[in-house]
């Protein structure tokens, strides 16, 4: 952790991981952003799982993932929605999507997307005016949306662009993506 004011390192913690994901000599094992709630940090590293740290760097809780097949390696971040966290994890084979309380690390939701490749985009929240609020997941050829809360499907475009990067961009009245 940085301070904010001087940019002075405040604390440090290692996470030791028990395997090393093979992956692209241009990757790296910490490839997803953190994110953070104001109390608590999380981050997804590969090698580990979704890790929840508090802001003086201790380690609340920890979702062991993977392992993972991702040719590149995995770069999606974790995103926060009230009390979860979620997480898109798309590769090779068995790809799903997975929200976690953000408390306990406790399974809220689990979604297999077998029909998915290898994907680099970060989920993005969006809340429609008629309907609750929705986590849109940008895949291989597809942009799926799930509702927040249930990790239901409410709806879903397809014929999309291969191995998605790009973070789908919310407008007043219609949601833009970048699909090569």
């Amino acid at each position: 952790a940085l301070d904010r004011a001087t940019g002075k390192e405040r604390w440090r913690r290692e996470s030791p991981r028990d395997r090393h994901e093979k992956l692209d000599a241009r990757n790296g094992p910490a490839s997803p952003t953190p994110v953070a709630d104001g109390r608590n940090v999380y981050v997804f590293f590969p090698d580990l799982g979704l890790v929840s740290y508090t802001v003086e760097g201790n380690e609340r809780w920890r979702v062991p993932l993977g392992p993972f097949h991702s040719f590149y390696g995995m770069s999606s971040s974790p995103v926060v929605s009230g009390d979860l966290v979620v997480q898109q994890c798309d590769q090779q084979s068995k790809s799903f999507v997975i929200a976690v309380d953000r408390n306990t690390g406790a399974i809220r939701w689990r979604i297999e997307r077998p029909d998915m490749l290898e994907s680099f985009a970060t989920p993005v929240l969006w809340h429609p005016p008629d309907g609750p609020k929705q986590i849109l997941v940008f895949g291989f050829h597809r942009l799926d949306a799930y509702a927040v809360e249930s990790g239901e499907r409410r709806w879903w475009v397809g014929t999309l662009g291969y191995m998605p990067k790009g973070v789908p961009v919310i407008g007043p009245d219609m949601i833009y993506v970048s699909a090569p």
